[in-house]
């Protein structure tokens, strides 16, 4: 009986289905990825991974607006209304004049003849990627707004199209053709989302210039910018060293071992989604004790299932081998990007405390030193190393060095105690040391090895993994969880 009545509430609880729809989406993403890495071939793979890397650039460095519309749009949620619009309009004001900036940038790339682009014939698809850009950023600017009011279709709509399209143009085209469609499906995609957004928007679009909130959206939003760091720029410089260091084919290779990697932490990311606007506004107002068995709460839950996903998702990726068996050789990046985002994972909380603290630009301090790291370590691996999957190892050791950063810091400025073991307070030795075996076991190839790593994961941690009953009942059973 309480497994039926746990399948009612799930039902009947649209974040439970939204989460479920997200995994139907990864479904058709994940067909779609293998039915791309198959017909583009790991060449082509490389050229379509290097225009995805140029639109990461132009869609993160865009002056953190969108981070900063979230955190004032949950701040403000159920208090002011008329505030929410006017940051949500200037917001847009700030992003089209980013998209003026994308566009600058075009033109002065095609003046100068950039070598790399040459390298990945990128000059043929630039006009698309732009415009890709443009559109997608003023889409993420809504989907913020729809995230905070926890209206999800929409945001599904969006989250749906670009697998959908990208999977039927695969019926119909291959090679250098279905690179070509594939830019044109997703420029379809953000289009339509632009057009369901503006309709349906939750928020009145209120494009009235107040350089108050211009500069109060910027103070915050370029710390938030440098923070997502420590998420984003530090794989992307990653890949960048990949692209200009190595062979177009190592790109597809990284390219595809990275895009399976991100999937893995689908479920994490949708639950992040959905909870950070709440526990931004939830923990600015908590104190004492309850914060802090708030934020151990998240942590301890979110490092363990994270770890627990890298596990169960290497010990399956031969299976997906069987169908791209051409693409063997990013098993090893696959398991090293799926270890550092593990730990990214595990630092939800903090993060999420410091922000809803007004704690952002400490945040982007420590973020900033992590991409300095990153930085340095791509760049010395890059010129000693022949191997591009060796390149991996930088996030990993960078992300390591974040988390004893991210705790030092959180006991010093929350917890006020100043001490050498507050260093290694955000690094979970029961599921960092069978990480660290797994990652022997694979870089040496070594079968006995990994049984062990897998056994030992199980086994230190036993207790906490029969204790995720109650989290995922509650994620069920408790609609109001996602709510503000």
């Amino acid at each position: 009986m309480d497994i039926i009545r746990g399948i009612h509430n799930g039902l009947n609880n649209k974040n439970i289905r939204f989460i479920f729809f997200r995994y139907s989406v990864y479904i058709v993403q994940f067909a779609a990825s293998l039915f791309i890495a198959k017909n583009l071939g790991p060449y082509i793979l490389g050229e379509w991974g290097f225009m995805m890397l140029v639109n990461q650039y132009l869609t993160q460095i865009n002056f953190g607006t969108p981070n900063a519309l979230n955190v004032k749009l949950a701040t403000y949620e159920g208090k002011n209304f008329e505030r929410q619009s006017e940051y949500f309009g200037n917001s847009f004001l700030l992003t089209f004049l980013h998209s003026i900036l994308i566009l600058i940038l075009v033109l002065l790339a095609l003046f100068i003849n950039v070598p790399v682009f040459n390298k990945y014939d990128f000059y043929n698809y630039i006009y698309l990627v732009a415009f890709i850009a443009v559109i997608q950023n003023l889409d993420v600017l809504f989907i913020h707004a729809y995230r905070v009011k926890n209206l999800l279709k929409p945001i599904g709509l969006y989250q749906a199209v670009m697998p959908v399209t990208g999977l039927i143009v695969c019926f119909f085209w291959t090679g250098k053709e279905l690179l070509y469609a594939l830019l044109l499906s997703q420029l379809f995609g953000y289009l339509l989302s632009f057009i369901v957004f503006i309709y349906y928007s939750p928020l009145k679009l209120e494009l009235r210039l107040k350089l108050g909130i211009q500069k109060d959206l910027l103070k915050t939003g370029i710390a938030l910018l440098l923070y997502s760091a420590s998420f984003y720029f530090i794989m992307i410089i990653t890949r960048t060293f990949v692209s200009y260091f190595f062979s177009v084919k190592d790109l597809g290779y990284f390219s595809f071992a990275l895009s399976f990697a991100q999937a893995v932490f689908l479920a994490l990311d949708t639950i992040s989604f959905l909870i950070f606007p709440k526990l931004v506004n939830r923990l600015k107002y908590k104190e004492g004790d309850e914060l802090f068995r708030k934020i151990e709460y998240v942590r301890s839950n979110y490092n363990l299932i994270a770890f627990l996903l890298i596990f169960c998702t290497i010990i399956l990726f031969p299976v997906i081998l069987i169908f791209v068996p051409e693409y063997s050789d990013s098993f090893k990046p696959f398991a090293l990007l799926s270890i550092s985002l593990a730990l990214v994972s595990g630092n939800f909380g903090i993060a999420t405390l410091f922000i809803s603290s007004g704690k952002e630009f400490l945040l982007s301090r420590i973020a900033f030193i992590a991409f300095v790291i990153n930085f340095v370590l791509a760049w010395v691996i890059s010129a000693y190393s022949s191997a591009y999957y060796m390149l991996c190892f930088a996030p990993l050791i960078t992300y390591i060095i974040y988390s004893c950063l991210l705790g030092y810091f959180y006991n010093i400025v929350f917890l006020k105690k100043r001490d050498v073991n507050g260093i290694f307070s955000n690094l979970d030795v029961r599921l960092i040391f069978p990480a660290t075996l797994l990652i022997l076991a694979v870089m040496l190839n070594n079968m006995i090895a990994q049984v062990l790593a897998y056994l030992s994961v199980v086994l230190v941690n036993w207790k906490r993994i029969k204790g995720l009953s109650p989290v995922f009942n509650s994620f069920i059973n408790n609609p109001s969880l996602f709510k503000i």
